[in-house]
């Protein structure tokens, strides 16, 4: 089945909102650079513990998963803590391993690696139900209100992206491996543009892909070199050890932003920028080490920094 008219839902609503490539000067792809405008959480309160997920809102609002403290926790544009859910727990709005998290216009999804399905909260932090769903999940992104795409690793064949509905469903899926490669070797980060398309970073391999929406692969790039990925057999298990990249994100100009791994020249800060087409424009680093990098529908890049104590939002300068 394919995923085309889902994806088209999403940009319908205006979910996701990435005008044309805007090119510099004599059609050059533009240099960006980074402005802190927000940092939340530090050594010396507790406003933070350990975040895992963010999204953010229109209006300016950022939500936060905190793996340390259990919690959902929503801050307003200056950094505020308005609202707190949450606690150590497998029961309704509680978590064990609070991880992902994206948002649509008026709901929160959370996934949690000590329980299965997505936790659904409205925007005041309500608990609103779990959509049941049992396969593990390496990155999600709403559609609609009620369609979410999980990108799922396989067990039982290659990874491939579903598509739920608000009771979850499967209502279509992609698959975006040829052959099953081994354990996690299809774990992926996971980008949408407006036409449908979307952008996959693979976690534990070199390569960085482009997907219609109708399912077709328009392009597959190496950034690093990296040809042999490192295996360490863990028990039964032989597992990928070393992280390529670690997340992608898309900004309104088209760019894409993948962050990466522990082949980077700097680990964990540098994010490489590419244009639609899959060339390497540039380099941005960030200050901090970081688990994952989040562009708002504004133009904020959001990362980690203390470890996850502190969240640091950036404008994104384009000369």
């Amino acid at each position: 089945m394919q995923i085309e008219r889902r994806l088209r839902e999403a940009v319908a609503v205006g979910l996701v909102l990435i005008s044309p490539l805007c090119l510099g000067a004599g059609g050059r792809a533009p240099k960006i650079s980074i402005q802190e405008v927000l940092s939340i959480g530090s050594l010396d309160d507790e406003s933070i513990f350990q975040w895992t997920g963010v999204a953010a809102d229109d209006e300016g609002y950022i939500y936060l998963l905190d793996g340390l403290d259990y919690s959902l926790k929503k801050f307003d544009a200056k950094g505020r803590l308005v609202k707190k859910v949450g606690r150590k727990g497998q029961g309704p709005g509680e978590f064990m391993t609070p991880r992902l998290l994206d948002g649509s216009l008026d709901r929160l999804y959370a996934t949690d690696q000590g329980i299965p399905g997505i936790a659904v909260f409205d925007r005041e932090l309500r608990f609103v139900k779990r959509i049941p769903f049992l396969m593990p999940v390496s990155d999600l992104f709403v559609l609609t209100d009620d369609r979410i795409a999980v990108a799922v690793m396989g067990f039982q064949g290659p990874g491939r992206i579903v598509v739920l509905n608000a009771e979850g469903k499967a209502q279509s899926e992609l698959a975006f491996q040829d052959k099953d490669e081994g354990l996690m070797m299809d774990s992926v980060s996971v980008a949408l543009d407006s036409r449908g398309d979307f952008y996959l970073a693979y976690v534990f391999q070199d390569r960085i892909e482009r997907w219609s929406a109708a399912g077709r692969r328009l392009w597959s790039k190496s950034l690093q070199g990296v040809k042999n990925v490192k295996k360490e057999k863990l028990g039964a298990f032989l597992l990928p050890t070393e992280t390529q990249f670690k997340d992608i994100a898309l900004d309104r100009s088209g760019s894409i932003f993948v962050l990466g791994g522990k082949a980077a020249k700097n680990p964990s800060r540098d994010v490489y920028v590419l244009s639609p087409s899959g060339d390497r424009t540039m380099t941005l680093t960030l200050p901090d080490t970081t688990h994952c990098i989040y562009i708002d529908r504004r133009n904020f890049l959001y990362a980690r920094a203390n470890d996850g104590i502190t969240l640091k939002k950036y404008r994104l300068v384009y000369e």
